[in-house]
């Protein structure tokens, strides 16, 4: 059996082709591509997979979809999200436009319930019981293992971490989601960027307002640049970010008793300077029981969204075949 995964960003399309083994026949990396509209992209997305029913034509494929926000898991609708720059949709109906396409039904899930998939598979091999997946990228969002088995909640929505409220609802930063006080709007790309921009108008003369004077495109990867050449107001934006990251950390331990959390995405590559700081917010929680023997990881892979999607594409198909 085929599995594709696909995993929607904001920025990047990510693309993989995996079997029943775990072995990774293809991967890809495009940028989203808003210039055509919603059916644009639809129909490119649909090229692709069109093209793996064409060379693996004597295997069954199947294919899921990691859809940033608010998604109907049932309906295969992307119901709302604020990070992708489509205007011409609303209640996105992602799973019947690519079955129109290529003639598969393909499973549309949240991004970050993929990536905790992903990583429950990969890199736990399926050890834990309760676990939480962080993914920080644009956007900041969860994934929730509970009881050994992928939780998506009533409605699909399960996990949404990044819209977890840590700053007060009226006057705190505002989210891409429009409101205020989200971790995401801390901890995320654009609250990153925000927090960044901020120091270096109040330290010009600062590494990172140099650092930043010499791009025109905002990317993490300045900050940790910064952070490297030991520039206090770069450390002090990453130490601020594991603060605030350990906050809603802290918060879903003591509801759901958790016993792992992995932080991925692409802000989980500058841990070594945030995860200091949201560690010592978790040591420091006045109810010790569920924080003492928590394991807290950071994924190795990057793009564990579009490999979880490949394998929960398998996943369900083989759990539909067994009904």
């Amino acid at each position: 059996m085929i599995g594709i995964g696909i995993d929607i960003g904001g920025t990047f399309v990510k693309l993989y082709v995996m079997n029943d083994h775990g072995e990774i026949f293809r991967q890809e990396k495009l940028e989203t591509d808003y210039s055509k509209g919603s059916k644009g992209f639809v129909a490119q997305i649909g090229g692709f997979i069109n093209a793996i029913k064409t060379e693996f034509a004597d295997q069954r494929v199947t294919v899921a979809v990691g859809a940033p926000g608010d998604v109907d898991n049932q309906r295969g609708i992307l119901r709302y999200n604020p990070n992708l720059k489509f205007t011409d949709v609303k209640d996105w109906p992602l799973a019947d436009q690519l079955e129109k396409v290529t003639g598969l039904r393909p499973y549309v899930v949240n991004d970050a319930t993929l990536a905790a998939w992903g990583v429950y598979e990969t890199d736990l091999k399926r050890q834990g019981t309760n676990v939480l997946i962080v993914t920080l990228g644009t956007g900041v969002g969860g994934g929730l293992i509970l009881n050994k088995e992928l939780y998506q909640g009533s409605h699909g929505t399960a996990g949404e971490i990044g819209h977890m409220k840590i700053a007060d609802t009226q006057t705190g930063p505002l989210c891409g989601c429009g409101a205020r006080g989200c971790l995401e709007a801390f901890v995320g790309t654009i609250g990153l960027k925000r927090r960044a921009l901020q120091s270096a108008v109040d330290h010009p003369a600062s590494i990172l307002a140099q650092t930043l004077q010499n791009t025109t495109d905002f990317k993490v990867a300045q900050l940790a640049k910064a952070a490297e050449q030991h520039c206090p107001q770069a450390l002090q934006l990453w130490q601020d970010t594991g603060r605030y990251l350990g906050i809603g950390i802290a918060n879903l331990v003591l509801i759901l008793d958790l016993d792992t959390v992995v932080l991925t995405g692409g802000i989980s590559g500058a841990a070594p300077y945030f995860l200091p700081a949201l560690k010592e917010v978790l040591e420091h929680q006045q109810i010790k029981t569920p924080f003492e023997k928590l394991k807290l990881c950071v994924s190795k892979n990057p793009d564990i969204g579009g490999v979880g999607a490949a394998l929960y594409a398998i996943y369900r198909a083989q759990t539909d075949l067994r009904k």
